[in-house]
Formats: structure tokens, C-alpha cells, sequence
């Protein structure tokens, strides 16, 4: 509710003007001009562009003349048949969301004029190709690249379905490459530190990313929805794994360095063919229910391995280096009716309950 009150508030607070097809916010003081779009109030809808939209330098209304020179927050957000979009050598920035979930636009010009891209503003539309005209001061597409880089930062804000990461490029910034589903395989040079939340979120066609050593998180939803990525080397520098980074992928196994303190959760729900974890922590870390979907092999340092069958969730896990924990998959002709179920804790449960149930004596797992 204050969400739509906050809506209605910041459609009212502007004054959007049609000239030819495109929206604009119009400045009267320095005769500048914003893209925008267009808010209903009475419908409470707003509208969306599509096709190939060619924004101009200037626009006239009312007599006066006005210079182009931005594109405002989720001007085009969700445009999900914009094709193509020509952005004039005036326009200084744009804006957060700007062009978010614009899934059919392909390719991306930045002119020289641009000198501020904000938070995820093409972020989960899968570009093709991105290019940086040359004279721009403040972004880059060095060695042609394929992607646009932060020149002053050295990061990494739009990638591609094409991009080769240079090295001297340091962040990888969020939802980057989110939904570049032509994306099979990368490498991120060891002059990368830090990968952004979702950064490569939903790149479904990605089976080979190598990550760099002196990374030290995985941070939320980075590789979430990569079902081709059946395998993935994590680098032995890595302390924390985000809360569902690597969520529906393809990992078949996977190996936690001895470094990893920290597992958020769900980490990696929905991982239904990793059944094999291998976890090098000699301290089994603190984790909860949801943090895998299949709980079935762990190996663990030998001299850890009673202390994982005693720790929560992983006790969880069928088999702890090749001994057999008594956990089973549930059999589905087990009647509860006519069976005693208990939960961990010891209290009696009438019907099945997700986690551990221990039925006559037996431990199974029901998820």
C-alpha cells in the first residue's frame, strides 16, 4: 500500500511530456531534457516503448528548444520489445534501471557524452554486443572487449554475451552479466577482488567460468539460475558463499576450501544433481535446512568427521566419508498411520515433517 501511495506520489511529482513518440521530462530553467515514460494515474499503468527507438539531440515544445541530456530511472524498464536504442552524443546519464529487463535488445552504443551509468541500468536484458565510443573520459570498452568498464574504477558494469574480462579490471559490478544466456564460458582474471550480487544470474548457457584466487565471497544470487554450470573451482582465498549463489544450477559436486567460515542460506537450493560435497572446513560451519536440496555424500577431513555426523544439517547428509549416517530417502510406502515419527528433538509428529523424521527407529529425510 505505501508502495503504490509512493508510486502515484512520484508520478504525480512530474509532469511527463510526449513529443513525437517518446516521454520526456522538460526542464525550463537550462532547457534540458530527460526521457521518461509515462504514468496513468487513473489506471495506475504506465506505458512502454518498443521497436527501434531513436532518441534525439533536441526537442522542441512550446517554441522553446530543449538538449536531451538524460534518461531517467526505468525510463525504459521491461520494454520487453524494445529491439534497438540510438542514444545521442548529449546525453550525460543514465539512470539506475534505466533499461533493466529489456530482453530483446541486443546490442548497446555508449557515446562520448555519457559520463554516468547507474545501478544495474541493463541489468537481466542479455546483451550481444556493447561498445564505448573511443573519446569517451569516463568509460571504456578496452581491447574491444565487449563490455563497458568504469575507466577511474576499473569495473565492469555491462558485460556480454561476447565480453573477454581484461585483465586490470578489479569489480565485476551487479547483475553485470545477469541473463546473457548465449554466455558459455568466461574467465575472470585474478585482478578481479569482488563479483557483484547476481552478477551472472540467470546465464543459463554457462558451463565453464574460472574464478580468481583473491576472491573472498560469493555474494548473493551470483550464479543463480546457471543450469549448465555443472561444475565450478572455487578459489582457495573464498571465506563466504552468499545466500542463494549458486540457487537451480547444474553442479554435480562441488568442493568447499578449508577458508569457507561462512554458508548463507540456501546457498544451494535446488541443486538437485549436486550429490556429491566435498567440505574442507575442519569447524562444520553453521547452516540451515534450505542451504542444499540433496543431502547425500560428504567428505569431510577424516579428523572432522565425527564432529559433521554430531552438527545440525549435516548429520543431514546419508553418507559422511563412506559411512552410512542411517539417514535414508523417505519411502513413500511407509504409512505414517501405522508408524512412530519423531522429530530430532524428540517430540512426536502426527504426520511427516520436513527434515529429519525418525520412524521406527530409522532416519529419513523428508524435503
Amino acid at each position: 500500500m505505501m508502495l503504490a501511495m509512493t508510486l502515484v506520489m512520484s508520478a504525480a511529482s512530474y509532469a511527463e511530456t510526449k513529443i513525437g513518440d517518446i516521454y520526456y521530462l522538460l526542464n525550463s530553467e537550462n532547457k534540458n531534457a530527460s526521457v521518461s515514460y509515462e504514468f496513468d494515474l487513473a489506471k495506475e499503468s504506465r506505458s512502454f516503448y518498443s521497436g527501434d527507438v531513436v532518441i534525439p539531440e533536441t526537442v522542441t515544445y512550446g517554441g522553446v528548444t530543449y538538449k536531451v541530456t538524460g534518461i531517467k530511472s526505468s525510463a525504459f524498464n521491461a520494454c520487453e520489445n524494445l529491439t534497438s536504442v540510438t542514444i545521442p552524443n548529449t546525453v550525460t546519464e543514465i539512470a539506475d534501471n534505466a533499461f533493466s529487463y529489456c530482453t530483446n535488445l541486443k546490442s548497446l552504443h555508449i557515446p562520448a557524452s555519457v559520463a554516468k551509468i547507474g545501478d544495474m541500468a541493463f541489468a537481466y536484458s542479455g546483451l550481444t554486443s556493447v561498445t564505448v565510443d573511443k573519446d569517451n573520459k569516463f568509460y571504456d570498452c578496452r581491447n574491444d572487449c565487449n563490455a563497458v568498464i568504469e575507466t577511474a574504477t576499473n569495473t565492469l558494469v555491462i558485460g556480454s554475451d561476447k565480453t573477454v574480462i581484461p585483465d586490470g579490471v578489479t569489480k565485476i559490478a551487479k547483475a553485470a552479466f545477469s541473463s546473457c544466456t548465449g554466455l558459455q564460458t568466461i574467465v575472470i582474471p585474478n585482478s578481479v577482488t569482488r563479483i557483484g550480487k547476481e552478477a551472472f544470474s540467470g546465464c543459463s548457457s554457462l558451463a565453464s567460468i574460472t574464478l580468481p584466487e583473491g576472491l573472498d565471497e560469493i555474494e548473493a544470487n551470483t550464479f543463480a539460475n546457471c543450469g549448465a554450470l555443472t561444475s565450478i573451482v572455487l578459489p582457495s582465498s573464498l571465506t563466504s558463499i552468499g545466500e542463494y549463489a549458486f540457487r537451480y544450477c547444474g553442479l554435480k559436486s562441488i568442493t568447499i576450501p578449508a577458508s569457507v567460515w561462512n554458508i548463507e542460506a540456501r546457498a544451494f537450493d535446488g541443486c538437485k544433481d549436486l550429490t556429491l560435497v566435498e567440505n574442507n572446513a575442519t569447524v562444520p560451519q553453521t547452516i540451515y535446512s534450505g542451504t542444499f536440496s540433496v543431502f547425500d555424500k560428504l567428505v569431510v577431513p577424516e579428523e572432522s568427521a565425527e564432529a559433521y555426523r554430531k552438527s545440525p544439517i549435516w548429520n543431514t547428509f546419508s553418507n559422511i566419508n563412506d559411512v552410512t549416517t542411517g539417514i535414508a530417502p523417505l519411502n513413500s510406502e511407509l504409512s505414517p498411520l501405522t508408524s512412530s515419527r519423531y522429530a530430532l528433538n524428540g517430540k512426536r509428529l502426527d504426520k511427516a515433517s520436513k527434515g529429519v523424521n525418525i520412524i521406527n527407529g530409522k532416519k529419513y529425510v523428508v524435503k
